[in-house]
């Protein structure tokens, strides 16, 4: 496995992604919709009618009176940190469209023979392939988690005229330890199905099975049940890793070049 062979198939992968629309739309239009939806749906209610969550002059997931922390600031708080797995949900389910489409769409348009009969190792194809899908899920996720705390400050300033933030070690952490992990996990997964199926749409069908464990994150979080703090996420993160290292390795041996080569029709 070398940097140069892995830049070479990254550079192939961008090339096809740049060229297929239905995944520069979903790329785009998924983060763009959370980054929207959420300030508003979520944020917004907090601000400008808080009694309906029965926040009152009480206190709310730890928010106490003559704390100088209002019931509301931790309401407003409480729904901008809900929203996290989301966006740690993005950079794992948007590759599984790239990667579900990156082997079987290949070999529909005869451009897979040439990459497997190379002088590349496994590895390097893998690697190169997820790396080439996460980036991008990346990028669109950090600009969209950026859009989402600039509607939702705004939102709070012009209705409380003052600014309200959750802790940004929380986010950060989750946004760029534990959503590239995540994003790795869910790109082999939907390399590996990739590999032994031969509709794409198959393939992004059964990664959507990935999305369960974000989405228990997610109601884990809202129900108060599992709050992610730094010390959970660095806990989610080792076992991640752990669990990429296995992955990896076993989409190594699930991944037989020999086999697309010559048993695909």
């Amino acid at each position: 496995m070398t940097l140069e062979k892995i830049r070479v198939v990254m550079d192939k992968e961008f090339d096809e992604i740049m060229k297929n629309r239905m995944i520069l739309m979903t790329l785009l239009f998924m983060p763009l919709v959370f980054a929207v939806i959420m300030p508003i749906s979520l944020v917004a209610p907090a601000v400008y009618s808080p009694d309906h969550f029965g926040s009152g002059n009480g206190t709310f997931m730890g928010g106490a009176s003559g704390s100088g922390v209002t019931s509301q600031d931790s309401l407003i708080v409480f729904f901008m940190n809900a929203v996290m797995p989301f966006f740690m949900l993005m950079p794992g389910v948007l590759p599984t469209v790239i990667a579900s489409y990156s082997i079987i769409g290949e070999k529909k348009n005869r451009t897979l023979e040439p990459l497997l009969a190379a002088p590349v190792t496994v590895y390097d194809i893998l690697i190169g392939k997820a790396l080439s899908a996460i980036i991008p899920a990346l990028l669109t996720t950090w600009v969209s988690a950026l859009l989402f705390f600039a509607i939702s400050e705004a939102i709070v300033y012009s209705g409380l005229h003052r600014l309200i933030a959750p802790d940004p070690s929380v986010w950060g952490i989750g946004l760029l330890v534990l959503a590239p992990l995540l994003a790795f996990l869910g790109i082999m997964v939907a390399l590996i199905i990739s590999s032994r199926v031969n509709d794409p749409r198959v393939a992004q069908q059964i990664s959507v099975v990935f999305i369960i464990p974000i989405m228990a994150l997610f109601i884990g979080q809202v129900s108060g049940f599992l709050l992610l703090s730094v010390q959970v996420i660095l806990i989610l993160a080792v076992v991640l890793l752990v669990i990429d290292a296995l992955v990896l390795r076993f989409a190594r041996s699930m991944f037989d070049r020999e086999e697309i080569l010559t048993r695909w029709k």
